[in-house]
């Protein structure tokens, strides 16, 4: 028996594997395998979730999901899964800071936090957050070793993958598969829907950014009503699509930053990165 956790961080097709999973779900029952999308409220009470678990009967694979696994401590993780009788692994996936962040910021943008601040202040944020990762009493982590620690300590074996937009989602299915030694075609598996509305599926274009910026000051004083900042929001994703589709090249907002990106990744992640190249087939 085997327990993996899909352990995120933000930003990298979590919830298109989330979803897909959760579709997929007969299918993964029919090879023993079983798929918990676990709610945020879960991780506040992950021995009760491996408890339920239990209850039903240990499956030959046990697959929890949720992207802020890694934000619990390796004291609190490792007592939540010290009833499981098999191997514990964890299934990450690095995706450089210079894509990451500006897409993290997007949707702090879009979700339910409706940031309203300015990317050079959501930058000063998270810089200091992956500065001292231990001081960090909430948010997300992008200092991959550190996460990396903290999952080797709660008992597991970390598997990680490099994100890739084109090919990840079926680069996540394959290593699933490889670590639980059953075969799991991507190809026949039910594919996802197109998302629509707000969903977390969807991305801003950085052009939307003062307007999203503005909507969200309007709805956080009471100004705007909720729905009606979602209403726009869809709108603007619309927007962004169209866009996307006839733009030659990526959004330049992206890039703006790139460069002090860079350079701090390779201050907290460089030894990270280069250990991962050296052990890619």
């Amino acid at each position: 028996m085997k327990l993996l956790l899909h352990a995120g961080p933000m930003k990298t097709v979590t919830t298109a594997f989330q979803e897909l999973m959760h579709s997929n779900s007969d299918l993964l029952g029919a090879k023993g395998l079983r798929f918990r999308w676990l709610r945020r409220r879960e991780l506040n009470c992950l021995s009760d979730v491996m408890a339920q678990e239990q209850a039903k009967g240990w499956p030959k694979g046990l697959i929890l999901s949720h992207e802020c696994l890694f934000s619990l401590s390796h004291h609190r993780l490792n007592d939540a899964l010290s009833g499981y009788p098999g191997e514990r692994y964890a299934v990450m996936v690095a995706r450089r800071l210079r894509e990451v962040y500006p897409s993290f910021y997007l949707q702090n943008l879009k979700g339910h936090v409706m940031r309203s601040s300015s990317f050079k202040v959501f930058l000063k944020e998270q810089i200091s957050r992956d500065s001292s990762p231990r001081l960090a009493e909430m948010g997300h982590i992008f200092r991959y070793q550190y996460l990396e620690k903290q999952l080797l300590a709660a008992g597991c074996r970390v598997a990680w993958l490099v994100y890739n937009r084109a090919s990840l989602l079926k680069e996540l299915v394959n290593q699933f598969a490889y670590l639980l030694g059953v075969p799991l075609d991507f190809d026949a598996m039910a594919s996802l829907a197109p998302p629509s509305g707000t969903s977390p599926r969807r991305s801003l274009d950085g052009s939307m950014i003062p307007i999203t910026r503005q909507s969200n000051r309007q709805t956080k004083k009471g100004a705007v009503s909720v729905a009606a900042r979602d209403a726009l929001l869809a709108s603007m994703l619309d927007g962004s699509d169209r866009i996307r589709k006839q733009r030659n090249g990526s959004d330049p907002w992206l890039s703006t930053h790139a460069f002090d990106l860079d350079a701090w990744d390779e201050q907290i992640n460089g030894d990270f990165w280069r250990r991962l190249t050296r052990s890619e087939p």
